[in-house]
């Protein structure tokens, strides 16, 4: 007896179905398989792309606002002002002071020296006697004795972006008339 005759009827039938379907089995778990790689692949290119978006958006917000991030700690010292020079101007745009005190001024910068004239950045008001300069990516305490001239005057840097013909370059310094108690402590004093 051969191997065909020692088969049951039910064992030869379910091996003509494999010969006659299994061909098509195989490539129906192939065709599984590579939708699942596919798939796969679809959610880690989803991942990737949300992740690049993240870490721009991420990389972005540390540069527009990184010198916030940095601010030196100095002006918090009571009676110091705390002033910032950049590209943009001064923050604040606006500095009071009372006429006659002496003002203490904590000045930085962030910017690089290749975006300053001779390296630094320069805080003008002929008017009230103020010339300072700030080298690039420095910090420094200016104490400047204020005239006894209330008003406002303009404040600019003349070393960048422009300079004095620049509009963002500007600022003000307002002078505030002293008090009668200041002054009645100074005619004493």
């Amino acid at each position: 007896m051969t191997d065909q005759e020692l088969l049951s009827r039910r064992e030869r039938r379910a091996l003509e179905r494999e010969s006659v379907h299994g061909p098509a089995a195989e490539r129906r778990k192939v065709r599984i398989a590579q939708r699942a790689r596919e798939s796969r692949n679809a959610r880690l290119r989803k991942l990737a792309f949300g992740g690049i978006v993240v870490a721009v958006l991420a990389i972005g917000g540390a540069l527009a606002f990184g010198d916030f991030f940095d601010r030196p700690t100095a002006g918090a010292t009571a009676g110091v002002i705390d002033v910032q020079s950049s590209m943009a101007g001064f923050t604040p745009s606006e500095i009071r002071v009372k006429a006659g005190e002496t003002a203490m001024m904590n000045w930085w910068t962030d910017d690089a020296a290749v975006h300053l004239t001779g390296g630094v950045h320069t805080m003008v008001a002929p008017d009230l006697g103020l010339y300072e300069e700030l080298p690039a990516e420095g910090n420094r305490t200016v104490v400047w004795q204020v005239p006894d001239k209330p008003g406002t005057y303009d404040v600019y840097c003349d070393s960048c972006c422009g300079g004095k013909d620049s509009p963002t370059m500007h600022g003000r310094i307002v002078v505030e008339p002293a008090s009668a108690a200041t002054t009645d402590r100074r005619v004493v004093g």
